[in-house]
């Protein structure tokens, strides 16, 4: 039924007893059907008028949104719903349309929109809007979470297969840590800070945005062809060496490509082929293996080059010190135009300048355990808890996935360095200290598990658990054996 309150408003089009005419056809229903029928079906639907006022809404648009019924009488004002429908709207991967202005911008300019939301008691909904034929607009909004949760369990599950596909060449090049996670990340900030402002807008399409990230993670899958001579080298590669290197870009396009003849319609495998392929290539054209330049490169591979480079210049390698921040990014900066995109280039150093806001959490030396590796660790992971809390991280779904990865494989990473050394000084206490590192582990994966199957808001969670690692762990823990630790020098 239509929602009317006090005096009866004046009648909607779907309301009136008059006939309505069918598009394209010599037949009519009339009007109080029409109404009956959207009464009668599970969609919920909101009618608006050419003045953009609510001419018509049935039950089950109030009853999925959670609305006030005072907002949905006939003949109020879009402009007092939509700060309402705003504070639910936000779940989507994507950039989605949250703030007043840009909400009701598509409307006036009667284009299409889709968004999905969550409702007040945690479903998930997707409304679309549409233009009337002639004037007016119209919104519909389906229950999609038995579908949205089903999706996400099997993104998760890709991803999982997609993360172990990319561990293979990690594994037998062993140097590289959790070098991909760290390139996604990159890769997923630069190419949301270019499509903020605006570059190529005919290339970083929704599905770009969405592929990209997990694309990368696969650009050094060809380095399971290259020998072990080769890749495990301790110092610079001589001519012939470097050859055989330089063929794991084609290794890679090629194992892609077959994976692609099987799933043709997969974007992100797609992307992935283009970034194996191409992301050694330099923009003046002297790169490999193709020796494209400039916008002939795939931008994907464009990207990918720019996050790759950072990553390596500031991991330490067995026959190199690990770079600042500060040397990379000049050394990014000084390779525009030359190795790397320059619009690429602005983008990334618009990254890490936001990497280096003031953080929520500080590293102190009271958190210091006398190890020069584990207090590395230490400040690491904190480091990635102040990039959740970024402002520009914290709204966008598909950087959180990465930066929880990486905090997790980090973590994993650290507690198993932590318990090497707590076995080398023979720490009294190391059994619960490991079964407190198992718990932790588990109330990670946790968070980092609900968090890409579909759940909105992790920030709860994520701050208890950050509170008590620092407070019960860093803190008191850890101090625990470095001071049986510097007992035992004493003595």
């Amino acid at each position: 039924m239509v929602k009317e309150f006090g005096e009866p408003a004046r009648e909607s089009a779907l309301e009136s007893t008059e006939a309505v005419p069918l598009p394209h056809e010599n037949t009519t229903i009339p009007a109080n059907t029409l109404s009956a029928i959207f009464e009668s079906i599970d969609l919920a639907v909101l009618v608006l008028d050419e003045n953009l006022r609510i001419a018509f809404v049935n039950e089950r648009y109030v009853e999925l949104l959670s609305l006030d019924d005072r907002l949905c009488r006939q003949g109020s004002d879009l402009v007092d719903l939509l700060p309402v429908l705003c504070e639910t709207a936000g779940l989507d991967e994507i950039s989605t349309l949250t703030a007043f202005d840009a909400r009701l911008a598509p409307i006036q300019d009667r284009r299409r929109t889709r968004l999905i939301r969550t409702s007040a008691d945690g479903r998930i909904l997707e409304e679309v809007g549409a233009p009337l034929p002639g004037s007016g607009y119209s919104f519909t909004v389906t229950d999609i979470t038995e579908r949205y949760f089903a999706a996400n369990r099997l993104k998760a599950a890709n991803r999982a297969t997609i993360q172990a596909l990319a561990g293979l060449a990690e594994y037998r090049d062993n140097e590289t840590g959790d070098h991909v996670i760290r390139v996604a990340r990159m890769t997923q900030e630069i190419t949301r800070t270019l499509e903020q402002s605006g570059a190529f807008p005919d290339l970083i399409t929704r599905d770009f945005r969405a592929q990209i990230g997990v694309a990368s993670m696969l650009h050094d899958v060809g380095k399971v062809a290259v020998s072990d001579h080769v890749l495990h080298k301790p110092g610079p590669l001589d001519d012939m060496e470097r050859k055989a290197m330089q063929k794991h870009s084609a290794a890679g396009a090629a194992i892609l490509g077959k994976a692609l003849t099987m799933a043709p319609e997969s974007s992100y495998l797609r992307f992935a082929a283009e970034i194996a392929r191409h992301h050694h290539e330099r923009y003046d054209g002297q790169g490999y293996p193709d020796r494209l330049a400039g916008n002939d490169i795939p931008l994907a591979a464009r990207i990918v080059a720019v996050a790759d480079v950072f990553d390596a210049l500031t991991s330490a390698r067995p026959y190199k010190d690990a770079w600042s921040d500060e040397e990379a990014t000049r050394y990014l900066a000084e390779q525009s135009g030359l190795q790397f995109d320059p619009q690429v280039i602005t983008a990334v150093l618009e990254v890490l300048e936001t990497r280096s806001q003031t953080p929520v959490i500080r590293w102190t030396a009271g958190m210091s355990v006398g190890n020069p590796v584990l207090d590395r660790d230490h400040r690491t992971l904190i480091g990635l808890v102040n990039q959740m809390s970024q402002p520009a991280n914290r709204q966008d779904r598909a950087v959180l996935e990465f930066v929880l990865d990486e905090l997790l494989d980090y973590t994993v990473a650290h507690f198993s360095r932590e318990e090497d050394h707590m076995r080398l000084i023979g720490f009294s206490d190391q059994e619960r200290h490991i079964a407190i590192h198992r718990s932790l582990t588990n109330q990670l994966a946790s968070i980092r598990n609900n968090f890409i199957t579909g759940n909105r808001d992790m920030g709860t969670e994520v701050a208890d658990f950050v509170a008590d690692w620092l407070r019960n762990h860093i803190l008191r823990e850890d101090q625990r054996y470095q001071a049986e630790e510097e007992e035992s020098r004493k003595g």
